[in-house]
């Protein structure tokens, strides 16, 4: 063992320098706070294997970002924890840097002989603010893009340079595959080689720094073994942090480890992206003007610069009593102050309805994306933003709120309901169902805003015969209506209703013989009436029914020249004329009727 030691020692000379280290001593005493550096230099090295891992994994081109961490996620056996470590271990450097920057001020450690030390850690803090910003782009999800995009455009508010440098930050005129090439360079590389270099520099500087105390005060603490002893359980603390994080959303399911939102969509802006925590003060100082009337070049570049250099000149304001307490003043309205802010800005966020409307929006196109994916056994060629547009479940309320909801409301008690801008047509919640017709059929509701309240039918045949034949019904006319109410509703066909009308079919037989006596003198059912003076009864609010009104209601088959302002989204043959692709239409019809593909087990 002693030839082997020596052996070592000759060509690395790596026992003289543990022996070296075991006989250095810490000034003042063994405690967790100097174990700090130690740590920051762990988590770097954890960063960058996860980080090497990941990268093995992605592909930076806006065609096909998304779907490498998709893959990562929902495919890669352990994809999604890899992932997670790696995201939740980037925050914790930043808290750690945080702290390590805070403790230096509180306990006067910024002044000589450590002045460049604390520059160390300020710069420190600086990068990894740059590696959470060029990380946070590079899922290349709806929030991540439109959040990125608008602290990039930030850029463009400096007079004169700031078009130029946005088209340095973004690679190009407009965010792409060049930006994302461009972030994980800086990403992957340039910062955390500059990281590393700001890690040996501190740690060269604070060396030279205990020399210098030492000289003027031997007396401090061995490092070996109780300091030692401390790094480690600062690296076990951090760990176990980190992983908890991690598997906070539990080990199974589409929702463990970090949420991934659904593909960005370079046509549309995410309204409700926002940025991570880290940067949601500065965020908070620029939405709420906190400097009066200064714009975005005030608020987003001159109160940070003008903060920088306070922070800078802590070593030479802080070599005084007095500006030693300011400097910890400075410190404490800062902290508050961002929090403060970072608050009111989830405060706010939770009451705006508009702004929850679309974080629920933006989940269930989350959550539904890998459904589909799994659905179609992969990502189309077109990419996964196809199979998005191509779903009823998530771009059904999207087209209903553009095309219907200036009059129609899509109400119903639940969180995501739709209410009209100015509610002037019936209420399309549950449109078809056996409850929907029901109200229809009944005098109390029929002239009611949730049916021709609004609408020129107010004063119509229907609410007259509705009144005439319903009011005061006698037992055998009850029977008769949810007769009618059933054979009706059975017209649509609704997958939520299969089973319930497959058990009253008799029923629903004897519904339709009503149909026919009740309601041809004015529509037409199956050879009984005509058309032209009343929509079509046969296949009501079916799919091909409500494809055909929504296309064009002034249609023969529906309300012909007595139609009500309801507008023909696609009355030409020519889609490139109409409000409305056949697509469209058949999509928001499918939603409408609650028709689309869900899991076996879901529940839904």
């Amino acid at each position: 063992m002693k030839a082997l030691c020596s052996w070592i020692e000759s060509r690395t000379g790596l026992c003289g320098w543990l022996a070296a280290c075991g006989a250095a001593r810490v000034p003042g005493r063994v405690c967790l706070c100097r174990s700090l550096p130690f740590v920051l230099g762990f988590a770097f090295v954890f960063q960058a294997i996860t980080g090497i891992f990941l990268l093995m994994r992605y592909c930076p081109s806006a065609a096909s970002a998304w779907e490498s961490v998709y893959w990562l996620q929902y495919e890669v056996q352990g994809g999604w924890l890899l992932r997670a470590v790696h995201h939740y271990c980037g925050q914790a450097v930043l808290v750690l840097v945080g702290v390590q920057f805070v403790v230096m001020i509180l306990r006067g450690a910024y002044r000589a002989p450590r002045e460049f030390v604390f520059w160390c850690v300020l710069l420190l803090g600086i990068v990894t603010l740059g590696l959470l910003l060029t990380g946070d782009l590079l899922a290349w999800d709806e929030n991540s893009r439109s959040a990125t995009l608008t602290r990039v455009n930030f850029l463009q508010s400096l007079p004169e340079v700031g078009g130029a440098l946005f088209k340095l930050a973004a690679a190009g005129p407009e965010f792409g595959s060049l930006t994302l090439s461009q972030f994980t360079t800086l990403h992957a590389l340039l910062l955390p080689a500059a990281f590393l270099v700001l890690l040996v520099l501190r740690w060269w500087f604070a060396r030279r720094a205990t020399t210098v105390e030492a000289a003027e005060a031997p007396a401090g603490s061995p490092y070996w073994p109780r300091q030692v002893a401390a790094n480690l359980v600062g690296c076990l603390v951090f760990l176990t942090v980190v992983f908890a994080l991690a598997l906070a959303h539990g080990t199974t399911g589409d929702g463990r480890g970090v949420a991934l939102g659904s593909p960005a969509n370079p046509a549309e802006f995410y309204e409700a992206a926002r940025p991570e925590w880290a940067f949601m003060g500065l965020y908070g100082m620029s939405e709420f003007k906190v400097f009066g009337g200064g714009g975005t070049v005030v608020h987003i570049f001159i109160a940070p610069s003008i903060m920088l250099c306070l922070f800078l000149l802590m070593p030479f304001t802080g070599r005084f009593k007095i500006g030693h307490v300011l400097n910890i003043v400075l410190v404490v309205v800062l902290l508050v102050g961002d929090v403060y802010l970072s608050y009111k800005i989830y405060a706010r966020d939770d009451s705006d309805p508009l702004h929850q409307a679309a974080i629920r929006q933006s989940q269930l196109a989350a959550a539904r994306i890998p459904v589909l994916i799994r659905h179609h056994g992969g990502i189309p060629p077109e990419g996964p933003l196809a199979l998005l547009r191509n779903d009823p479940k998530t771009q059904g309320p999207a087209l209903f709120k553009r095309h219907c909801a200036t009059c129609h409301d899509w109400v119903g008690g639940a969180a995501d309901d739709i209410k009209a801008e100015e509610s002037s047509a019936p209420n399309l919640f549950a449109f078809g169902s056996r409850e929907k017709i029901a109200g229809l059929l009944d005098p109390k509701q029929i002239a009611g805003d949730e049916y021709f309240g609004n609408t020129a039918f107010k004063r119509g045949k229907m609410v007259d015969f509705v009144r005439e034949m319903f009011s005061d019904m006698e037992p055998e006319d009850l029977e008769d209506r949810n007769l009618l109410v059933m054979a009706l509703s059975a017209e649509a066909k609704l997958p939520a209703q299969k089973v319930i009308d497959q058990k009253d079919a008799e029923q629903i037989a004897e519904g339709r013989e009503l149909i026919v006596d009740y309601c041809t003198d004015c529509h037409q059912f199956g050879k009984s009436g005509r058309l032209g003076t009343a929509p079509e009864l046969t296949g009501y609010a079916s799919r091909e029914w409500t494809v055909g009104i929504i296309a064009n209601p002034a249609d023969p088959r529906f309300y012909g020249k007595n139609n009500d302002r309801m507008q023909a989204y696609a009355e030409s043959d020519d889609e490139t004329k109409n409000l409305m692709t056949n697509r469209e239409i058949e999509v928001l019809t499918d939603w409408l009727r609650g028709d689309w593909y869900e899991p076996e087990g879901s529940g839904q």
